[in-house]
Formats: structure tokens, sequence, C-alpha cells
């Protein structure tokens, strides 16, 4: 159970911290500075003119949070001392990375990838 509180309370603040991040980001005009926007964008062949930047960066505070927020909770769940702990948070943060920032590129580019010959 202390667990699910931690994964709620994890996910709340840094969710919030990338929003607020982000939104600050957004009304300085400062796309390029957002490596994770960048990134999207090149390798999933976005369209930066259909793009909806708000709703994009929403996505990635999201699973940004989800992934810090499973990251302390199933770390929490695990006896073994600190040094395993901090090499099995290490992997899991790698794997829910690449995961889900594929993911979340492969849905980007059927909403807003750039089509052959445009």
């Amino acid at each position: 159970m202390a667990s699910l509180l931690y994964f709620i309370i994890v996910f709340i603040i840094v969710y919030f911290a990338y929003y607020f991040i982000f939104d600050d980001m957004l009304k300085k005009e400062k796309y390029a500075k957002i490596s994770e926007l960048v990134l999207l964008t090149r390798k999933f062949n976005l369209d930066k003119e259909k793009m909806n930047y708000r709703s994009l960066l929403n996505g990635i505070a999201i699973i940004n949070a989800f992934i810090m927020g499973s990251t302390v909770a199933v770390v929490d769940l695990i006896p073994f001392n600190y040094a395993i702990k901090l090499l099995i948070a290490f992997v899991m943060i790698m794997i829910l990375m690449f995961g889900l920032y594929f993911l979340y590129g492969k849905y980007l580019n059927k909403k807003w990838g750039k089509k052959d010959g445009n």
C-alpha cells in the first residue's frame, strides 16, 4: 500500500514540475531547448506546422511522471540493498523510457506525421 502511495505522490509532483517547466518554455517560445520534443520531432518525422505543442508536452509530462512514479514504487518493494535497488531502477528507467517514448512517437506519427510527397 505504501508503494501505491509513493507512486501517486511522485507522479503528481513530477507531472506538475514538468507541466510548469514546459508551460514556461512554451510562453518563452523555447521549443528547441526541450530535448524530448526535439527527439520526437526528428525521430518520428513530425510536421511542426500540424503539431499542438501543448498537448504533445502534456503527453511527455505524463510519460515522465509515470516512469519516475513506477520506478520509485517498484524499487520500494524490493528488499535488496541500495546498490541492487539502484541498478534495478536504472534498468527500469531505461526500458520504460525507450518503450514509452517509442509508443508515443508512433502515436504522434500517425497523428501529426509528415506524409510522403508533402
